[in-house]
């Protein structure tokens, strides 16, 4: 039988060995000490094997490995530097490095935490696409994968030699660990919980446009990008909004436990509104931000509609995000066929 929350508190070495007794440890104290929980794999004997690589996978989102890259490209793109001077190789490592390594990061310490809500939770039960339900016995393997991960990222970031974006990636992995792991614990302060949640894109977009040669300056204020952190703070109160009923069962405080589902789902469309304002014209990005408005207005006409709607929201980035890089790659080709043609 489950025990009541905070009544046990599981360390690094109890973690391989839980049984019946103390199966849901609400904040465990290994997840900011990797060395005694690799110590603790090593004499166990349980290394990396398929079934520990395929938790990694579905741990980190398959689906949600591809926001780093997308954030980071677009970053990219709108950069000082143009895309043919850069050092490619450097620019693709820290482009993979903020794929599966970042999400096992984000989302990775996040299930570690969420235990206890997710047993309950019904998202997390279904197919997998939003989660799984990670066992605490498997806790070990995905904190010091997270630490890898971020030494990692860590490293490639110091290579690209630029000051402003190993700034970047640090606040980036510092917030992705904090939004979920104590102290902080970002997800439960309400609207920080939203807000931090938009920071953590936009900081992968800033990797990006640091990567360029960009720079932390009064330019980098009126960046277009910073309306994808600002979207991303609306999508995720609108995902607080789905997770009403199971959070609130489990103590935990979010924006939606705390304002109420209604004033949530209203800040969600508030967001994707100031976001359109700025854009002011249907452009890609225009679109990408109206059709996203029109998904969160839809829960509050009828707050079934809640979880379909962000499911809607995700699929429409991930489909805007790829028209987009089309529309971008065919500018590039008609100008240079427009400058060889010129040259005839």
């Amino acid at each position: 039988m489950p025990v009541p929350a905070g009544a046990c508190r599981v360390g690094a070495w109890e973690l391989l060995s839980l049984n019946d007794h103390c199966p849901v440890p609400a904040q465990p104290s290994c997840a900011l000490s990797a060395l005694p929980i690799a110590t603790c794999i090593a004499q166990n004997g349980d290394g990396m094997n398929a079934d520990t690589l395929t938790t990694l996978i579905k741990v980190s989102r398959p689906a949600g490995s591809s926001f780093g890259p997308i954030l980071y490209s677009i970053g990219l793109i709108h950069s000082p530097r143009r895309l043919v001077d850069l050092g490619k190789t450097r620019a693709c490592l820290q482009l993979l490095s903020l794929s599966f390594p970042l999400a096992l990061v984000v989302f990775g310490i996040n299930d570690v935490y969420d235990y206890a809500s997710d047993l309950r939770n019904p998202r997390k039960m279904a197919d997998g696409l939003e989660g799984i339900i990670l066992h605490p016995t498997q806790y070990p393997v995905v904190i010091v994968s997270s630490w890898a991960a971020t030494f990692l990222i860590t490293a490639v970031s110091v290579l690209t030699a630029r000051r402003h974006n190993v700034l970047v990636i640090l606040a980036l992995l510092l917030l992705s660990w904090q939004y979920s792991a104590p102290p902080l614990r970002f997800k439960e302060r309400p609207l920080l919980d939203s807000l931090s949640n938009g920071a953590i894109v936009d900081l992968a977009y800033l990797a990006g446009y640091t990567a360029g040669d960009g720079l932390l300056d009064s330019r980098a204020l009126w960046l277009k990008g910073h309306i994808l952190g600002l979207c991303t703070a609306g999508v995720h109160a609108l995902g607080a909004t789905v997770d009403v009923d199971v959070d609130g069962s489990v103590g935990q405080t979010t924006i939606a436990t705390a304002f109420g589902p209604r004033i949530a789902t209203a800040f969600a469309a508030g967001c994707y509104l100031i976001a359109f304002l700025v854009e002011r014209r249907l452009s890609i990005f225009g679109v990408y931000i109206l059709g996203g408005l029109l998904a969160v207005l839809a829960p509050l006409l009828d707050f079934g509609w809640a979880h379909p709607a962000f499911k809607a929201v995700v699929y429409w980035t991930v489909a805007m995000s790829g028209l987009w890089f089309v529309d971008r790659a065919l500018g590039v080709l008609r100008r240079r066929q427009g400058f060889k043609y010129k040259h005839i």
